[in-house]
């Protein structure tokens, strides 16, 4: 649901001219109607004012002067829920992006490992060329070797550390995922029990 400045700034409690100022420093996101008002989503008023939304307060009739009381017994709540919801997406896809940087760092890593590594097969295999015609470089050979061989092992355990996080990244991923299905689900069922309840009560 979506509210007009002046709406607005009595559910949160604040003057029009703070809430302006709140709009540009918090900031708030403000939406158009069809005349090219100012409106605010609900959503954007519990995300930044929280608990001091007070949107059970009585609004006054333009047209007859008369108050009316706007009930929250099903608004405020599905508002808050819907507030939360669209957090846990936030942070569901800052969490991933953080993770596709985090891979894309590690790609890198490797692949820079991958070409020192390269570069050592080279500097190894010129060696070995260069040692098949001296008698007394044998201990040199099997010591670059062995070194080779050393650093192709921490590569291997690397790759396998690697591939281990990602999987237990992506099941997290997907359990955090069907959670949040679940709770949209349940939302929409306990809403549409609400809906009902009240188009038969």
């Amino acid at each position: 649901m979506k509210y007009s400045i002046s709406e607005a700034s009595r559910i949160v409690g604040v003057t029009r001219k703070t809430l302006y100022k709140h709009i540009q420093k918090k900031p708030i996101s403000v939406d158009k109607d069809e005349n090219d008002r100012p409106i605010i989503d609900a959503s954007e008023l519990v995300r930044v004012y929280g608990d001091k939304c007070r949107f059970d307060s009585e609004e006054v009739n333009k047209e007859t002067g008369k108050g009316t009381q706007t009930s929250t017994e099903v608004l405020k709540p599905d508002v808050i829920e819907i507030a939360v919801t669209q957090k846990e997406l936030e942070m569901l896809r800052a969490q991933m992006s953080s993770e596709r940087d985090t891979f894309e760092e590690q790609i890198d890593y490797l692949r820079t490992k991958l070409d020192e590594a390269n570069s050592e097969t080279k500097k190894l295999t010129a060696l070995i060329t260069d040692q098949t015609t001296k008698d007394n470089g044998a201990g040199e050979w099997e010591k670059s070797f062995k070194a080779l061989e050393a650093r192709l092992a921490k590569q291997e355990k690397v790759e396998k550390e690697r591939k281990e996080r990602e999987e237990k990244i992506s099941r997290e991923n997907k359990a955090l995922r069907k959670a949040l299905q679940e709770k949209k689900n349940a939302l929409q069922e306990e809403r549409s029990r609400g809906l009902f309840k009240k188009l038969f009560s």
